[in-house]
């Protein structure tokens, strides 16, 4: 059974929503994590993640609901589209956790590995944004959508680097070795945000193969 127009564009209304959240987090975090390079965190901006990680739960199970009430949701079946919404959602868990585990951190960041913080920040961000854009367009362009897939692929190629360009340099201070391990941390849980969209994008690819008459 499919779905109707008024069904359909409810679910399209609470996914716009949805997505826009999650960009939203995204924007906050990229902000805080900006003001935490140069030393000026107001750790009080870091409850706006968590605040839109809670809105877009609340949001998802509104989604939920309305899914499935009805058998189909095209142009993808029911399960696909309850699977794009649960892997943004591990976006938006990952965001909350780094926001959570900076809050934290009692330690300034080091001014040797300034720049390359900057550049996963930056990798970070590009990669949620072409994440939030590839999961609208895939509702209307396969193609422009498929084409963002491997934006993100490559994005998530230099946030590796960073990545490790900065546990490079950090393992080999001779510092307090508590500092060395959160800031590391840190690096690994900001990582894994733009990991996990290049993972969710991997799935937004694979569906285009599955429905390719769109």
């Amino acid at each position: 059974m499919k779905i109707g127009k008024e069904k359909k564009n409810e679910l399209d209304e609470i996914n716009r929503e949805f997505l826009s959240e999650t960009l939203n987090g995204s924007a906050i975090l990229h902000d805080a994590v900006s003001q935490y390079i140069e030393g000026k965190l107001n750790k009080s901006v870091l409850d706006g993640i968590i605040e839109a990680e809670h809105r877009c739960d609340e949001i998802k199970d509104k989604f939920t609901q309305v899914l499935f009430k009805d058998k189909r949701a095209l142009p993808f079946l029911v399960e696909d589209r309850y699977n794009i919404l649960m892997m943004i959602d591990q976006v938006n868990d990952k965001m909350e956790f780094f926001a959570r585990f900076l809050k934290t951190n009692p330690f300034k960041l080091y001014d040797e590995v300034k720049d390359e913080f900057r550049n996963l920040c930056t990798a970070f961000s590009q990669s949620v944004e072409k994440l939030i854009d590839c999961a609208t367009l895939i509702e209307t362009d396969f193609s422009r959508a498929y084409k963002i897939t491997y934006e993100i692929e490559e994005v998530k190629r230099k946030a590796r680097t960073a990545k490790f360009n900065l546990l490079e340099k950090l393992f080999k201070m001779d510092d307090n070795p508590t500092k060395i391990y959160i800031t590391s941390k840190l690096v690994s849980y900001l990582y894994e945000i733009a990991s996990w969209s290049e993972e969710t994008s991997d799935y937004l690819r694979g569906l285009i193969i599955k429905y390719p008459s769109r």
